[in-house]
This record gives structure tokens, C-alpha cells and sequence, in this order.
């Protein structure tokens, strides 16, 4: 089982939003802008990490209100939220962003907001499959560092309250930060002739999710900054286009 397994708060609060009891998150309006640019009527989306489904409540609001979607996450309660918010089951699957369940170029339009950052190390492999698995466009909203660093947030286990065990973590998470230079080098690898493009995501209001998501680590704003605990999120959206 891992750490988001046990996240029952985090995947209620994703339930919240897709069914209109909190409002939206601001990455989502800011998403919704970057794919009004790329939609077309018809075209397939893939949620890659999609949660609990949040962020479909945006698509249909704010993109095509039958928009063609379907939403993967590795974590079995999210999925479980996700069908119950949207009363949908067939949109909706368990699946592993390293080994996407589709078939080459299955969708038009493949996004992954806000869980490059939370994956182990190294992304490679989920990079890939993002790309395999799209026609047309990749769009990904991660956080940047001015270097790289591989962090991991270390909580006390509900059940002994020890931080470590046999100098392991009891629960942890990961909170990587990755350089623009270095995505650009991958993306390159993988295929150079990819079209990527990465802008700031700064379209977003003063906010403060600790007390939504009932723990210290959610996201508040400093003087337009975004701070979740001692890290600063530098965001930013990775377009890319075959």
C-alpha cells in the first residue's frame, strides 16, 4: 500500500471539488485555458493521475460539457470517489501512470497535473508512457527547481508515531523539484523532434488549502507565491506537441 493509499482526507477533499461542495482549484482554471487553445470538438482526453475526478468538473464547465474523458490514478479511493461523483464507472480506472493501460496515440489530448513531483525517482518512464499514449498534444503542470533535488516529506505512522524504523521512513512522500534543462534534455532523448514549450503558471488568486485538506502540507500563497511547508512551487505547465 502506499503513502496516498492511506490519504483518505486528501482523496474527500478531491470528492469536494468534483462535486461542487469547494470550489474549483486554481491549476484547473488555469488548465482549462491551456486546452481551450489545443481542443477540438471530438477529441479524447486522458487525466492521467486525475484524483478524484476534479478535474473533469472544470473540462465540462469550462471546455465542452461532453467533452471525451477518462481518468486514470494509481490510488483505488480516488477512483472509488471519482465514479461516485460523477454516478460513471466506465470513465474512470485504477492505472499506473508508469505503465498506462492504452494502446500508442489513444488520445488527443493527454494531461498529468500536479504528480511528476510526487513520483519516485527517476520520471523517465512516466514521461514515455505520457507520450506513447498521445496523438497530438501533452500538457503536464509540475513544480521547477533552479536545481535538482529529490525530496521526500517524512510523516509519523498513524500506528506507532515514529518518524523511522530501522532508519527507513514510516510514511513518506516524495516533493521532487526538476530544472527546465533538464526536462528539455529527456524530452530530447525520448524524441527530438517534439515540440516543447513551458510557461509559468501564474494565473492563480491568493489561496490557503490547510484547513481543506486537514493537514499542514497543503498550499497556501505568500505575496503571490505559492509555499506548501518550507518548499516555494515554482509551477509551471510543459506543453508539448508532436
Amino acid at each position: 500500500m502506499s503513502f496516498w493509499d492511506k490519504e483518505k482526507n486528501y482523496g474527500d477533499y478531491f470528492y469536494d471539488i468534483a462535486t461542487g461542495k469547494i470550489p474549483e482549484m486554481e491549476c484547473s482554471k488555469s488548465i482549462t485555458k491551456i486546452i481551450n487553445e489545443l481542443y477540438v470538438s471530438g477529441y479524447k482526453i486522458l487525466d492521467a493521475a486525475c484524483g478524484g475526478g476534479h478535474y473533469l468538473r472544470s473540462l465540462i464547465e469550462r471546455v465542452d460539457p461532453e467533452i471525451d474523458y477518462f481518468g486514470i490514478d494509481s490510488t483505488s479511493y480516488y477512483i472509488e470517489n471519482a465514479c461516485k461523483a460523477y454516478d460513471n464507472k466506465k470513465i474512470f480506472q485504477v492505472g499506473d501512470i508508469f505503465d498506462i493501460p492504452f494502446s500508442n496515440q489513444t488520445f488527443d489530448i493527454v494531461m498529468a497535473n500536479n504528480v511528476l513531483l510526487h513520483l519516485p525517482p527517476n520520471p523517465i518512464q512516466a514521461l514515455k508512457e505520457l507520450i506513447r499514449v498521445s496523438r497530438e498534444h501533452i500538457i503536464i503542470r509540475t513544480t521547477f527547481g533552479e536545481r535538482n533535488y529529490v525530496i521526500q516529506e517524512v510523516r509519523e505512522s498513524s500506528e506507532n508515531k515514529n518518524l523511522y524504523v530501522e532508519d527507513k521512513p514510516t510514511e513518506s512522500n516524495y516533493f521532487n523539484l526538476y530544472t527546465e534543462d533538464y526536462f528539455r534534455k529527456v524530452f530530447s532523448e525520448i524524441n527530438p523532434s517534439l515540440k516543447v514549450k513551458i510557461t509559468k503558471d501564474e494565473s492563480f488568486k491568493n489561496f490557503d488549502t490547510r484547513d481543506q485538506t486537514n493537514n499542514k502540507t497543503g498550499t497556501k500563497t505568500i505575496s503571490g507565491v505559492q509555499q506548501s511547508g518550507n518548499i516555494i512551487l515554482d509551477w509551471r505547465f510543459i506543453i508539448i506537441s508532436k
